[in-house]
């Protein structure tokens, strides 16, 4: 039976309970911290509340794991590219909490989106060495 992948000690469908933990608490914690009057900055916790549901079913139901994670990559993708308005607005001098929350999406959907690139060619590497 093949190894399978791993990111930091964890499997992906683990992996994506976390990140997708970090992104809801990250858009709780700017919500809060900007006094609760800029609802836009709930977006990560839009994009990290599939994810950790995602992560759940791909442990709970091993047979649709590879749908399940697909999916979910569509999200980590989501997320990278919805981070990226953070350069600009870093780039024009704007320091405000949104471009922070912007740069932590970009940081975090991008190494998501890493890991499940690794973890998809490390299964059909395994699977076509079978």
């Amino acid at each position: 039976m093949e190894q399978p992948y791993t990111f930091l000690g964890f499997e992906i469908p683990r992996l994506t309970q976390i990140v997708g933990g970090a992104l809801v608490l990250e858009g709780l914690g700017f919500y809060v911290g900007t006094g609760m009057e800029h609802t836009t900055s709930l977006i990560p916790s839009f994009v990290g509340l599939p994810l950790v549901l995602l992560g759940i079913m791909a442990g709970r139901m091993p047979e649709r794991r590879k749908l399940l994670m697909h999916i979910a990559v569509l999200f980590g993708l989501i997320c990278a590219l919805g981070g990226l308005m953070g350069i600009s607005s870093l780039i024009q001098g704007d320091m405000g909490g949104s471009t922070y929350a912007q740069l932590i999406m970009l940081v975090i959907g991008s190494v998501y989106t890493f890991a499940c690139v690794q973890s998809f060619i490390h299964t059909r590497k395994a699977r076509d060495a079978a």
